[in-house]
Parts: C-alpha cells; structure tokens; sequence
C-alpha cells in the first residue's frame, strides 16, 4: 500500500514539474514582449516631449536662430537617454515668419509673426519586438510639432520710445 501511494505522489510532482515548465515558457516570452512595448512607449513620449519642448524653444527667439537652439534641446535629450532609446535627431525645422515683414520691422523692432515647426526622430533597440518586423532594428519614430513665435525683436536704433502717462 504504501508503495502505491509513493508512485502517485512521485506521478503528481512530475506532472507539477512539467506543468511549470510549461507556464514558465510561455510567461517568461510574454513579459519579454511587454517589456519591449513599455520602453517603444516611452520612447515615443519622451521623442514627443523633445520635439515639443525643442519646438518651444526654437520659437522663442530669432528666426535666423531656430537651428541652433532646436539642436541644443536635441543633443540634450541624447545625452540624457542611453541604452535601448538612443540617437535623437533633428529631421527638418522650418519657420514661417516671412522675410518681408522681418526687414519691415528691421531696427526698430516689434513682434514676429508666424509658426517654427520642428520634426525630430528616435531610434529604439527592442529586444523581441524587432523579430515582428523581420529584424529591422533599430525602430524609428517620428515627432513633429509646431509654436508660434513668442519673440520681440528688440529695438536697435538707439532711441527709446516712451508712452505719455495716463492722466486720470
């Protein structure tokens, strides 16, 4: 009797055995493939978030400056992201402030008219997920934002032009 009862319990520690290799198998590639969703996620975001914020900072300022300081936020960002998001880049930056009204309001300075749009780009290095698109890695993703100018030239001319008081 006792030798029945020790063959079914080494039957049913068999059978729990292959029952967790079995569950172990097919979790263990699951969470590898959430893993690659959450940083293809953050990745987006934090290109979203760079091209926004290098948006922002190119229209707060000269026209003829909008390059450098988009690059400046964009070198930024990579010196900030390592690993699996790398390689921010700046893809293209326009702005709109036309050149006619720049002249027009050459020395005496004023408001700038018009948009700055900037399209940036990410690399991202997933592990599983690059097999689904038959290995090409990295992935890319692309950003593009726009801001209107929030610059004021600023008066050159060497004269200051004053308001008369209110008078009640």
């Amino acid at each position: 009797m006792t030798s029945i009862n020790t063959s079914q319990k080494s039957r049913k520690r068999g059978q729990s055995l292959v029952e967790l290799v079995v569950g172990i198998s097919v979790l263990i590639p699951i969470m590898l493939l959430i893993f690659d969703l959450a940083v293809i996620v953050i990745a987006v975001q934090m290109n979203d978030s760079t091209c926004r914020e290098a948006a922002r900072v190119a229209a707060s300022g000269s026209p003829s400056d909008v390059q450098q300081r988009a690059s400046a936020i964009i070198a930024r960002a990579n010196v900030r992201a390592t690993g699996m998001m790398s390689n921010f880049t700046l893809v293209s930056y326009s702005n709109t402030a036309p050149a006619n009204y720049m002249s027009t309001i050459g020395q005496f300075g004023g408001p700038i008219n018009g948009t700055v749009t900037i399209q940036t780009e990410v690399d991202v290095k997933p592990f599983i997920v690059q097999w689904a698109y038959n290995g090409i890695s990295p992935l890319k993703f692309r950003s593009q934002q726009s801001f209107p100018f929030t610059y004021v030239m600023p008066n050159t001319t060497g004269t200051t032009t004053t308001t008369p008081p209110l008078t009640p």
